[in-house]
């Protein structure tokens, strides 16, 4: 009998489904599949009947939020695991048999995640861990960071990503599964401390990976309005004391919030009904212990997330075969860091014309887990760096070993 059963949720993602497919094609051996469906309105139930036979498809009465859809998915589970699996996000079998073995070593954990890559470039973290901040937001530890060479034991952390992790099915019950007043952002990581407050812990297992392709769910207006809601919810829940009131320095801030937006001339009504909206939940106020509030709010600049950086163009650098990966801004690194290429071919050799914008520092171009080529810049000098690339590689990434270095583009070859 299996262990596992998958929940995927759906919402007009017919899309996705080819890849999801792949996806289950690697590890349904492992897992039962259940495609919790809100209410779409496209083709994407047809078509995950169509393309996951083996699936339970539940076809949901209205479109609920993703905790909502996961829950109808944990409510048919007769496995000691359920794996949480976006449906813009993969894992293959060897690494969800790492995290089944993580949790059978450590039965007071709760759930695991793998550490998540974005989709296509695997030197990229999205999440290794989640945490909250004082303002009630979730993030992802080490989010858009450039991370070669990861953690190799597992370690724990203060919560996990619900977009791709295992948890024990007897702790979902236990915690009566996702809150359904919050539809969207931050769900796992209110699920993860009311499982803390009862006492169970959460682990990362770098020795399993998997890939989420970022921001394939919902627009990053609608993701601004879900993220307010959810964080003022999340911050009376677990911050707001037995009143479940949002605290002083909460509302102050929001109400600086507001002016730069006035100032600045950017819509910012729209605040006010979505805070009117978290404030009539009705929720219960969710005790944590001072010493794990400590480590859970503690500030960590290391572990932050970075900038979303915009979407690739796929569009050739200079004219050249090199294709834009993530990273570019107007052929200049973006906030996160670093500029990700894709080289047509391997075994060829790529030629960067480069320039510090603002800053002195070196810069590296890496292929694989390795950089064979660095070069130091001063302020407003410009270079060339050069590296063959090896068999087998063709993603390469020019990375400022200071993250607040700007690196511009001025010409690019590979031949």
């Amino acid at each position: 009998m299996k262990k596992i059963t998958a929940v995927v949720v759906t919402w007009n993602s017919s899309g996705l489904i080819p890849d999801l497919s792949r996806t289950f094609s690697g590890i349904e051996s492992l897992c039962n599949i259940v495609i919790s469906d809100n209410a779409s309105d496209d083709s994407t139930v047809e078509l995950a009947g169509k393309m996951l036979p083996d699936a339970e498809i539940l076809r949901n009465e209205m479109n609920g939020g993703f905790g909502y859809g996961n829950n109808r998915g944990i409510s048919i589970c007769d496995t000691e695991y359920v794996l949480f699996l976006n449906s813009d996000a993969s894992i293959t079998a060897s690494s969800l048999e790492k995290l089944v073995s993580t949790l059978e070593k450590n039965p007071g954990a709760a759930g695991v995640q793998p550490l998540v890559r974005l989709w296509g470039w695997p030197l990229i973290t999205l999440s290794a861990g989640a945490a909250m901040t004082e303002y009630g937001r979730g993030y992802d530890y080490d989010f858009m960071h450039f991370q070669p060479l990861p953690l190799d034991s597992t370690v724990e952390v203060p919560c996990i990503t619900a977009a791709l992790s295992l948890f024990r099915t007897d702790a979902l019950r236990r915690a009566g599964g996702f809150d359904e007043n919050i539809f969207m952002y931050y769900e796992d990581v209110d699920l993860c401390l009311r499982l803390r407050g009862m006492g169970y812990t959460f682990l990362l297992e770098p020795g399993a990976e998997g890939i989420h392709r970022m921001g394939a769910s919902s627009s990053r207006g609608l993701a601004e309005k879900w993220e307010l809601q959810s964080s003022a919810y999340l911050t009376r829940k677990f911050l707001g004391g037995p009143a479940c009131s949002l605290p002083d320095y909460w509302r102050k801030t929001e109400l600086r919030t507001r002016m730069s937006c006035m100032l600045r001339g950017k819509p910012w009504i729209w605040r006010l009904a979505v805070l009117r909206m978290a404030r009539k939940r009705k929720t219960a106020y969710s005790a944590l212990s001072d010493e794990f509030l400590m480590n859970l709010l503690a500030p960590r600049p290391l572990r932050m997330p970075r900038a979303r950086p915009r979407y690739a163009s796929s569009e050739p650098l200079y004219g050249s075969n090199v294709i834009e990966g993530p990273g570019w801004r107007g052929m200049r690194t973006d906030s996160c860091g670093f500029g990700c290429m894709e080289v047509p071919r391997n075994d060829g050799t790529l030629t960067l014309q480069i320039r510090s914008c603002n800053i002195p520092g070196s810069v590296a171009l890496w292929s694989g887990n390795c950089a064979p080529s660095r070069v130091f810049l001063n302020a407003g000098q410009k270079r060339e760096i050069t590296a063959v690339v090896p068999r087998g590689v063709r993603k390469l990434y020019l990375v400022p070993d200071r993250s607040e270095q700007i690196i511009e583009l001025a010409n690019v070859t590979y031949t």
